[in-house]
């Protein structure tokens, strides 16, 4: 039999692929880049987690029985995607910046207290720390709008679905046609 088959919907396509997750965590993917379709020459490691849409209404009933329903239904897979060079290393660079931007948010944000302290007996210890946290502020939305350009510069979404009989697969969607080309060829689709 085959295992694509037990699927409910395989969700194959020329952007979007279905594979076992085993393959997805043990990098055993073909060798083309997934935003390119160029030969690849890294792995980017992502983890793609889905929850039953459900969940989401119990944070409105309870937070508690939000967190265990979340943390109780949540499938997820870790694995290297292949890309280019070029993406990798773009991919870095936004990734690096959020990071950075995070680090001055919380900078600025515990700078307010000493300031403050500091300042305590000035007249212009409000506007200090007004400025000091609108800083954090800035940076937080600089850090949100990197992050969102890491993922679009890689374009590739995933998600993790189970089949009835709890085999797990890895869906990812926006992948260039020869990934996909090239890994139904190695599934022997």
């Amino acid at each position: 039999m085959n295992p694509a088959s037990a699927l409910p919907n395989p969700g194959w396509g020329e952007d979007t692929v279905t594979i076992p997750a085993v393959y997805f965590e043990e990098g055993r993917l073909p060798g083309i880049c997934v935003v390119t379709g160029a030969p690849a020459t890294s792995n980017l490691r992502r983890r793609f987690s889905t929850t039953p849409g459900w969940v989401g209404c119990l944070f409105f009933v309870n937070w508690l029985a939000w967190l265990i329903a979340l943390a109780a239904t949540r499938r997820s897979a870790s694995g290297g995607l292949p890309v280019c060079t070029a993406v990798a290393e773009r991919v870095r660079r936004l990734h690096v910046a959020s990071l950075q931007l995070v680090g001055l948010a919380v900078g600025a944000w515990v700078a307010t207290v000493p300031v403050g302290i500091s300042l305590a007996s000035l007249p212009v210890v409000v506007p200090s720390c007004l400025a000091l946290a609108g800083v954090g502020l800035l940076a937080l939305v600089g850090a949100a709008v990197a992050s969102s350009r890491e993922a679009a510069t890689l374009g590739v979404r995933g998600r993790v679905v189970q089949d009835g009989f709890g085999q797990r697969w890895v869906q990812l969607r926006g992948v260039h046609p020869a990934f996909s080309r090239a890994l139904a060829i190695r599934l022997g689709r």
